[in-house]
C-alpha cells in the first residue's frame, strides 16, 4: 500500500499556506514534471535530522520537486528563506505517473535519502521499507525494486552532489517571477 503523493503540493500538517506551480519539463537531458512550492506561512517550523537541528519548512522557505518520466524516484530540493539550499531529499518510487485529470504523482515505495550540501548522503526509512514487506504491505517485488533503484541511484550518482545543483541551475529558472 504505498502512498501516492501527487506534485505541487505542501504537507498541510505543518505548513499553513503556500502557493504553487506545476510545469512539464522536456529539455533534452530532464524529462518530467517539476513543481515549485513557495511556503507562505508554517503552524510551526519543521525539524529533522539527528537532534532535529535541520530546519526544512519555515516562512519564507521554497521546494522545488522534479518528478522524471519512467524513473523510479522522485527529488525535493529545500531552499531557506534566503535561497540557500537546505537539503536535497529522494523518495523511492513503484511508478511516477499522471493520473485521469492530469496531476503528475510518485507512489512512494517507503525508502528515502537525505542529502546535505557537505555531500553527506543518509538513507532513510529501511525500517518503514522491511515493516511493509513483514506486514504485507508491498510484496517481496516492491522490496526489491526499492532496494536495487536506491543502489543504482547512488551508484550513478544521482544520488549526489553534482547531479542534484546541476538539476536545480536547469529547473529553478523555470519559476522565476514566483
Amino acid at each position: 500500500m504505498e502512498k501516492r503523493k501527487y506534485l505541487g503540493y505542501a504537507n498541510t500538517n505543518y505548513v499553513r499556506e503556500y502557493t504553487s506551480r506545476i510545469i512539464r519539463v522536456d529539455d533534452g537531458e530532464y524529462l518530467g514534471y517539476a513543481s515549485f512550492i513557495r511556503i507562505n506561512a508554517v503552524y510551526k517550523p519543521m525539524f529533522v535530522g539527528a537532534y532535529n537541528k535541520i530546519c526544512i519548512a519555515d516562512d519564507g522557505y521554497v521546494e522545488l520537486c522534479y518528478l522524471p518520466d519512467g524513473e523510479n524516484w522522485q527529488m525535493y530540493a529545500l531552499y531557506d528563506g534566503d535561497g540557500r539550499i537546505v537539503e536535497w531529499y529522494y523518495d523511492i518510487t513503484r511508478e511516477n505517473g499522471v493520473d485521469e485529470d492530469g496531476s503528475p504523482y510518485a507512489e512512494d515505495l517507503y525508502l528515502d535519502a537525505a542529502l546535505s550540501p557537505d555531500g553527506k548522503i543518509t538513507i532513510l526509512d529501511s525500517d518503514e521499507l522491511q515493516t511493509a514487506l513483514d506486514v504485507g504491505h508491498i510484496s517481496q517485488d516492491g522490496f526489491d525494486l526499492a532496494r536495487c533503484a536506491m543502489d543504482r541511484l547512488i551508484k550513478d550518482k544521482i544520488i549526489g552532489l553534482k547531479y542534484a545543483e546541476r538539476l536545480c541551475e536547469k529547473l529553478l529558472p523555470l519559476f522565476s517571477g514566483m
